[in-house]
């Protein structure tokens, strides 16, 4: 079983065995303030959760689209025309999406290569996701803003990057994950953002250090959460469901 696979284990079982129920602004939850782990992307497949079916087709669409520095995001088709489908629930009627996962990422993320192509050794490889103007946008508190509001706050919000010893390390922050549906994509997508930035500056794949915040598995993925825990990589073929969280 590969590290991803018994570290995804033992994060189900710490929030099952630790979890506080508690009620949030789509359900019940079993929360814990926060975990860490890391996973060595350096090894084969290693960001692949092989527990339960996982769409990683859509995941790999999405990246796709949020990565297209030559079409800005304003559409909900244009995740759909890279096969990803699961952002239809935050678009507005006429197909429009707002995102920081967009709007803050490209501002920064040519100019972090850059960075770390001519100064491997800084500790300031960061790009910051959540802007706070945005997601607190009202009249009241930011007269002067009139941007939009989101159709959806970042969860996955922080990327660091260190060069040590001529490899490419990343810690990637969430301030709030779904661990049966929300966990394997962002690893996914972490792993994506992980290589793309190491083949661009020319550095090996190493460790990816996970630091999460508001740990939580709803109320209604708990009997599943549970059967989860007794599988194997075998058990792949039959699929376990969760459905997603408006």
């Amino acid at each position: 079983m590969t590290e991803y696979n018994k570290k995804y284990k033992l994060l189900v079982k710490y929030i099952l065995e630790n979890g506080i129920l508690q009620d949030c602004r789509n359900g019940s939850q079993l929360i814990i303030p926060f975990y860490n782990f890391y996973l060595d992307f350096s090894y084969k497949d290693n960001h692949i959760l092989h527990l339960r079916k996982i769409n990683y087709s859509q995941v790999y669409g999405e990246f796709k689209t949020l990565i297209d520095k030559n079409n800005k995001l304003q559409n909900i088709n244009q995740f759909k025309d890279n096969k990803c489908y699961y952002w239809d629930k935050w678009a507005k009627n006429d197909g429009s999406i707002n995102l920081d996962y967009y709007n803050m990422l490209h501002p920064q993320l040519e100019l972090i290569i850059d960075q770390i192509k001519r100064f491997p050794n800084s500790r300031r490889h960061i790009i910051e996701l959540w802007n706070y103007k945005n997601v607190f946008n009202n009249e009241l508190n930011f007269p002067k803003h009139k941007e939009r509001n989101l159709s959806l706050p970042c969860c996955w919000h922080n990327i660091t990057f260190s060069i040590i010893n001529n490899k490419l390390f990343m810690s990637f922050t969430i301030r709030s994950n779904d661990i049966m549906i929300g966990n394997p994509a962002d690893v996914y997508l972490a792993y994506l953002f992980h290589k793309y930035v190491a083949i661009a500056t020319g550095y090996k794949q190493a460790i990816c250090n996970f630091n999460i915040r508001n740990a939580h598995i709803y109320k209604e993925h708990i009997d599943n959460a549970k059967i989860l825990l007794t599988r194997t990589e075998k058990d792949i073929k039959n699929p376990l469901f969760f459905k997603l969280k408006e």
